[in-house]
């Protein structure tokens, strides 16, 4: 069965995620407050801005029509404990319940699940995305969970791009830690990362190589632009070249009307000569 086929017919995964259970330190250690999730960085901010744009695109294309593109939105799972939470900077949402969308998504209260897939974008407080994310989305339910490093280039003992998908046993295992680009099954595409001036930049492709780019809204835009552009172009040229023959029909047809008025002349000079 295909991806957006799966989508749409509302799979359900049986939840056998590790049970419930606290870090070293208590449930405290998890807590996360509201002034605690801090503003992102300036690279930080394009990076989740492009992927959500591009998954928007890439969830219209697949007709996901029940599924929520969203981010930085609070995910809580231990219902005595709702400080214990996550805040995905990307994640994908099936079938959430109607709208208004509530400020916190508490797993525990019906139609309320948790994401099937995140991405954590690493901030400044770079351990807590590659120490505690993966066991905190392990524990949420995630099924496959990303993470990405733009500053892994600049820093030594960090890595790009982590891949974590939850196995038969539910737990949230790595599978790919690097530069190399990794398929994702959640989205049934690949995750790419790129090198820009401006820094590392991660994107959605088509094709490992990362030559068949999932636009962005921004970008699919521009793209009709031009092709509309094109298409004007190539709509003056045809009248130009339309113009242009009628305007050669025309010389000619003058040249034909000149031509018959001519012989029109002789022939009535020479009835004149015969007549005589």
């Amino acid at each position: 069965m295909h991806l957006s086929q799966a989508c749409n017919d509302h799979p359900r995964v049986v939840d056998n995620s590790p049970r419930l259970r606290p870090p070293e330190g208590g449930w405290a250690a998890w807590y996360l407050r509201d002034e605690d999730d801090v503003g992102e960085g300036t690279e930080q901010g394009i990076t989740v801005r492009t992927l959500l744009s591009a998954l928007r695109e890439l969830a219209r294309e697949r007709g996901w029509a029940r599924t929520l593109v969203a981010g930085d939105q609070f995910f809580a799972w231990v219902e005595h404990e709702p400080l214990v939470r996550i805040s995905p900077d990307v994640y994908l949402l099936d079938d959430p319940p109607a709208q208004p969308y509530p400020g916190m998504w508490r797993t525990w209260l019906p139609g309320q699940a948790a994401p099937r897939f995140a991405v954590e974008v690493v901030s400044e407080d770079w351990a807590k995305d590659y120490v505690h994310a993966p066991r905190k989305y392990e524990q949420l339910g995630t099924r496959e969970l990303v993470v990405f490093d733009p500053e892994a280039g600049r820093r030594r003992g960090r890595v790009a791009l982590q891949l974590f998908r939850r196995n038969p046993d539910g737990a949230l295992v790595r599978l790919a830690a690097g530069d190399a680009p990794v398929h994702s099954r959640e989205l049934d595409a690949w995750l790419v990362v790129q090198r820009e001036p401006g820094g590392a930049r991660l994107r959605i492709a088509r094709d490992p190589a990362g030559r068949e780019l999932v636009p962005t809204t921004e970008e699919r835009a521009l793209a009709l632009e031009a092709q509309l552009r094109a298409q004007a172009q190539l709509r003056e040229q045809a009248s130009a070249v339309l113009q242009a023959r009628e305007a050669t029909i025309q010389a000619r047809d003058a040249t034909i009307d000149e031509l018959r008025a001519t012989i029109a002349a002789l022939n009535a000079t020479l009835q004149a000569r015969e007549s005589t």
